[in-house]
């Protein structure tokens, strides 16, 4: 395997209400110099505002970082009415991927902080198939957007959204071609939300172009269902770890993918159990380098 160990430096984000908030995050050039410093040579793409797209290449260039695929989040679950203005912000958002060299993209389901899902995380809440075929055909809609400027989207499951659940993963997945979407896993999101996911990657390896790497305690999850935690009460009482710290066979889930990978897996600590965010980028840029 020769992948490429990326970060999507979001431990700098996180808030105290167990949230993330980019305002906490340093200034873009001294962040990308202590995410190159603690040893990450690929940096999750994300224009900073205030930055146009080259101005963003030549900060990278000064600092020595290589850009991983960015992520989109659909707002909208394809029946609100908004679907003409996120197809069309997808559209946008590709062609800048585009422009900064990159052909993939993550897609998942925006979520809120008083979501039905966020409320009740990791359950499958208020399952509908209904549902899931409209976000389906929304997503469909968002992949021809997307194709046709050079980027395919890589679908998220992700906990809090309704496209949570393995089930609903694999319905999606099955109903659009490989052509037209790809499949981006989280770790930590697939197994708190309780899927097989050594399982999910062997079965769908050759559309999955990266992966979310993140590490979690199973056990605070089962906590968190059993006295009925909301999302960020789960995630205040020790959810996240960095990788390698946590109760993920992050190895043999990674494992699954072919020996060829030559994609990127994208460590993600969305609250760092390292206090210090540049402390905690470190130790996991160290144990991906050292496993991988």
């Amino acid at each position: 395997m020769t992948a490429k160990i990326a970060l999507n430096p979001i431990q700098w984000m996180a808030s105290a209400d167990g949230w993330l908030d980019p305002s906490l995050a340093p200034a873009p050039k001294e962040l990308l110099t202590q995410i190159k410093r603690a040893g990450f040579d690929h940096v999750m793409s994300d224009v900073p505002a205030g930055l146009d797209v080259e101005q963003y290449r030549t900060l990278l260039d000064e600092v020595g970082l290589s850009l991983a695929p960015g992520y989109f989040p659909c707002r909208s679950d394809g029946r609100d009415g908004n679907e003409d203005t996120v197809v069309a912000a997808a559209a946008e958002v590709a062609r800048t991927q585009a422009r900064l060299g990159l052909t993939e993209i993550g897609l998942g389901l925006g979520m809120g902080k008083e979501a039905p899902r966020v409320l009740n995380p990791a359950q499958g809440h208020d399952a509908d198939p209904a549902r899931v075929e409209a976000v389906t055909e929304l997503i469909g809609r968002i992949c021809d957007a997307m194709v046709a400027e050079g980027v395919r989207p890589c679908l998220h499951p992700h906990v809090g959204t309704w496209v949570e659940t393995e089930e609903e993963g694999r319905a999606v997945l099955e109903a659009l071609p490989e052509s037209r979407l790809g499949f981006l896993p989280d770790t930590g999101h697939l197994a708190w939300a309780g899927a097989d996911v050594a399982r999910l990657v062997k079965d769908y390896a050759e559309r999955i172009p990266f992966v979310h790497v993140k590490d979690c305690r199973l056990s605070v999850a089962a906590e968190g269902r059993e006295k009925g935690w909301d999302y960020r009460q789960t995630v205040l009482a020790g959810l996240w770890v960095e990788p390698g710290r946590g109760e993920l066979d992050l190895t043999g889930i990674i494992g699954n993918l072919p020996g060829a990978f030559d994609g990127w897996l994208m460590v993600e600590v969305d609250r760092p159990d390292i206090a210090d965010p540049y402390e905690s980028a470190q130790v996991s840029a160290g144990w991906m380098r050292s496993a991988f």
